[in-house]
């Protein structure tokens, strides 16, 4: 569908479902945008809610999605995704989204929010600056998905 809207090179943005428990766009997306310039912003970045360390183990017949193998390697990544966080005085859920705004293909980022406070940790995320390591160590707990 992409590349028929995209005939005529008029297609700036993709917006598709992307977050770092659900990555098939960076195979199956993400080179023909790069290969027409063409910029990406995920919805969902936060999973509903479970990449944001709010979840634990007891909660996972929540996400049936996911195997219990697979929820409890989401769980476990979250923890070092919590020591990352910490590192930054920071939230699991800023620490999340601060690593999508460093990943250069995504253009955006717009995590949902129900209320003011929702909107404030949001916009803290822009105070943190991941190193390349913690990056990588983000990106690694997460490449199975």
């Amino acid at each position: 569908q992409i590349k028929e809207a995209n005939k005529n090179g008029q297609v700036d943005y993709v917006e598709d479902a992307y977050s770092l428990v659900h990555r098939e766009a960076e195979n199956k997306l993400w080179p023909y945008l790069q290969e027409n310039h063409i910029g990406f912003v995920p919805y969902f970045p936060l999973a509903s809610g479970l990449l944001t360390g709010k979840y634990s183990l007891a909660d996972a017949d929540k996400f049936d999605q996911f195997t219990k193998e697979q929820f409890e390697t989401i769980v476990s990544a979250l923890k070092l995704v919590e020591k990352i966080a910490e590192n930054h005085n920071a939230s699991i859920s800023q620490t999340i989204l601060a690593w999508y705004i460093a990943n250069p293909s995504i253009s955006a980022v717009i995590p949902g929010a129900r209320n003011a406070s929702q909107v404030a940790n949001n916009v803290a995320t822009l105070n943190i600056d991941l190193t390349e390591t913690e990056y990588q160590q983000i990106d690694t707990a997460f490449e199975n998905f």
